[in-house]
């Protein structure tokens, strides 16, 4: 009988607390046996997505016996000739989260660190320590990403800092000259991560375009994604520019096939759709208007937005007033999970009768 000692799983595996999604509407409707509920906790696009991406999945669908393209070439030349970054410096990935996890692995082992906001997307902070990395939370600043305190927090193990612009979840933003400042000060043995995932929806002028940067030269990684302002969070597709060097280390990680043949032509068609992604940002900016408007009414704080959502702080338990929306119907997403306090919720902007909904549940379980 063989006396080996089986390895145990790695602690920072069995100590990850898992990622919580927003309640799918199914789920509530199955628990609470009730129909038409209503979701508005995952930042989802309420207008659908572009008809031309409707009929590439529909022209895109017999052909899924076979494997997809596994390098998205023509979704990523497409990508290429839109945004004006060189073929080679293009990557796809099944959502932007892929690609944060292919870039943990390959920037991190035991030992290295990386920095990020707090609060911000989680996902980043589960994938370093995945790659075995360390975490170096720097706190905000009012709930705004605190770029020099960043920095202050860089080291000689420092390899990734991560800014989510605008933030998951709060929907605040960095602003062209934070980063401009930060640029110059940040090291060259760091790999800044620009999460941009709610880019399209952004009309600040001080708001900054991550690709400046790296055509500029910077250590930089850019990510978006079809999933918000294109309505494909449903197939899963990212993308990123990198420098040559790091797209191609990349593509040696991540795993084949990861993007569907039926996202890349979906996100593909996409991209042809420009009414589409002005409907979608006139919607969203209506929607925040909205809520700007009614929700302080019933003695919720909002944090500034440029996302399409909005942080809202409850006068008392957010996570008990969402349990009350749910039996009627109606689901948010508190934000404990986030390391946020239980006063917050993040509420998507959704088309007028859903916000109606959602206020007249307010009126009552407040």
């Amino acid at each position: 009988m063989s006396t080996r000692t089986v390895k145990p799983v790695r602690s920072e595996i069995r100590s990850l607390e898992p990622y919580v999604p927003g309640k799918p509407v199914e789920e509530l409707e199955r628990e609470l046996h009730i129909s038409n509920a209503i979701k508005l906790a995952s930042n989802e696009n309420p207008l659908g997505p572009s008809p031309l991406a409707v009929r590439a999945m529909s022209e895109a669908a017999p052909g899924v016996n076979r494997y997809p393209d596994g390098s998205s070439y023509y979704l990523r030349e497409a990508l290429s000739r839109f945004w004006k970054v060189p073929f080679e410096q293009t990557a796809a990935g099944a959502g932007s989260n892929d690609l944060i996890d292919i870039l943990c692995r390959i920037h991190l082992g035991p030992g290295d660190e990386a920095v990020m906001s707090h609060p911000a997307f989680i996902m980043f902070a589960i994938a370093v320590r995945v790659a075995g990395g360390t975490l170096v939370r720097v706190p905000g600043r009012d709930l705004f990403h605190d770029p020099p305190a960043m920095l202050a927090a860089i080291n000689d193990r420092t390899r990734l800092v991560y800014f989510s612009n605008p933030d998951n979840p709060t929907g605040t933003r960095v602003t062209r000259r934070e980063l401009d400042e930060y640029f110059a000060r940040v090291p060259d043995h760091v790999l800044t991560i620009l999460d941009e995932a709610y880019f399209e929806y952004v009309t600040d002028p001080e708001y900054p375009d991550g690709l400046e940067y790296l055509r500029l030269g910077k250590r930089v990684a850019v990510l978006r994604t079809f999933s918000k302002i294109y309505a494909l969070a449903g197939l899963r597709v990212g993308y990123g520019f990198f420098s040559p060097e790091l797209a191609s280390l990349v593509h040696r990680v991540r795993l084949p096939f990861n993007v569907t043949s039926v996202g890349q032509a979906a996100a593909k068609a996409s991209l042809e759709d420009l009414d589409q992604v002005a409907r979608s940002r006139s919607l969203n900016e209506e929607a925040l208007g909205f809520l700007r408007t009614e929700l302080p009414k019933l003695g919720l704080t909002l944090t500034p937005t440029w996302a399409n959502f909005v942080l809202a702080r409850f006068p008392g338990s957010a996570v008990e007033a969402a349990q009350k929306l749910e039996r009627l119907g109606v689901i948010i997403r508190p934000l404990t999970s986030f390391g946020l306090p239980a006063e917050y919720a993040r509420i998507s902007a959704e088309t007028k009768p859903e916000l109606t909904r959602l206020l007249d549940g307010l009126r009552r379980v407040l």
